[in-house]
């Protein structure tokens, strides 16, 4: 049975599902209901976008690990696109 949510997006997310309701002979609920539907089937939900920069933090002194795991990182990076990032 379905369960009632509401929930509340921004002025371009609901101008886009009005137009693609419209567009479609829908209504705008359905629209919302099958963005979030494919959204929950994605297997991509991680926050971490691809070529961004993170800074290393780590909130109990361990700087060192930290690095080791960026070495690590930029390692794995360099092999999976035959380049150095850092020249």
């Amino acid at each position: 049975m379905p369960e009632v949510v509401t929930v509340e997006v921004s002025e371009d997310v609901a101008r886009r599902a009005r137009e693609t309701a419209q567009r479609t002979g829908r209504q705008i609920e359905a629209v919302l209901a099958e963005w979030l539907e494919r959204g929950a089937a994605s297997e991509d939900v991680s926050p971490i976008q691809a070529a961004a920069a993170y800074g290393v933090h780590t909130p109990y002194g361990n700087e060192a690990a930290a690095r080791v795991l960026l070495d690590v990182l930029r390692a794995a990076d360099r092999a999976s696109t035959g380049t150095d990032p850092n020249h």
